[in-house]
């Protein structure tokens, strides 16, 4: 497991940018300038929160053209949510051919916006940014694999699909271990808070021991409706299936397909979720 989460160490990024963020944006004294200079230290970093923050907040005359002015009208929460997609959105791109990165960031981003709204609709909004965080960055350990070897990671992606096997089932027999357990252990080295560790680790398990047992149940549910979105066409898989952790929200599965339904008609014509996903999806 060391060799595969050791591959992200190496990348051209710096998450401690975005660990230092989180930290500072949860604190109830965060200076604003503080966090500007955090954050302009990595100029593409910034070229990437300006940009969203302009999608966000396209009916203004005029443009957003400082960190500053980005926070005061998104506010630190979401600037926090920028920072994370923006970094990890940014962990490779261009030089990989491989399918898996035009799934991989879409994906997370559809898990990280309805795990979000799904904390506030199932009554528990003090966890709706950290939902949004988990969501983003439940399946980092993939990126991994797939940097490993991408051929070999894509080909096991493609098997899982035409089989509709789960694809921690096939890295364990691949690999020895599986996403969940090596982005944990990435998660933790770059020093993210343990509601993060935990839901990379446990999202999709009924037993999960984690603390934040409400924020783990709100990604597993966002993630396989995600899933279900990216599998178009391909039959979705039953919401019934989320039974034990439809029941820890107070949701039933008739009550989820109507929420995801709206929640997805509604992203659909959203400015920020949009300019959220051409930045994850640009060449």
């Amino acid at each position: 497991m060391d060799n595969y989460a050791a591959r992200l160490s190496k990348l051209p990024v710096n998450p401690s940018i975005a660990a230092k963020v989180l930290g500072m944006a949860d604190s109830q004294d965060v200076s604003f300038g503080a966090l500007e200079e955090l954050i302009k230290a990595d100029p593409g970093l910034t070229a990437r929160i300006l940009r969203i923050a302009n999608s966000a907040l396209y009916a203004r005359q005029t443009k957003v053209t400082r960190l500053q002015t980005a926070f005061t009208l998104l506010g630190t929460k979401t600037i926090r949510n920028l920072v994370i997609l923006a970094t990890g959105s940014s962990l490779f791109r261009r030089d990989l051919s491989s399918a898996f990165y035009a799934y991989f960031w879409t994906h997370s981003l559809a898990t990280a916006f309805l795990a979000r709204d799904l904390a506030a609709r199932c009554g528990f909004p003090q966890h709706a940014e950290e939902c949004f965080v988990a969501g983003l960055l439940h399946d980092i350990g993939q990126v991994a694999f797939l940097l490993d070897d991408p051929k070999t990671y894509d080909e096991l992606l493609r098997k899982a699909r035409l089989e509709n096997r789960p694809i921690s089932e096939l890295e364990r027999s691949s690999y020895g271990t599986d996403h969940k357990q090596v982005g944990a252990k990435v998660l933790a080295s770059w020093s993210f808070p343990a509601v993060y560790v935990d839901t990379a680790l446990e999202h999709g398990s009924v037993n999960a021991a984690s603390a934040s047992k409400q924020v783990v149940a709100a990604v597993t549910a966002a993630d396989l409706v995600g899933s279900n979105w990216a599998r178009e066409p391909d039959p979705p898989r039953p919401l019934a299936s989320l039974t034990p952790f439809l029941d820890y929200l107070r949701i039933n599965a008739e009550e989820l397909d109507a929420w995801q339904s709206e929640t997805r008609i509604r992203l659909d014509k959203d400015p920020f979720f949009l300019g959220c996903r051409e930045l994850v999806t640009e060449g």
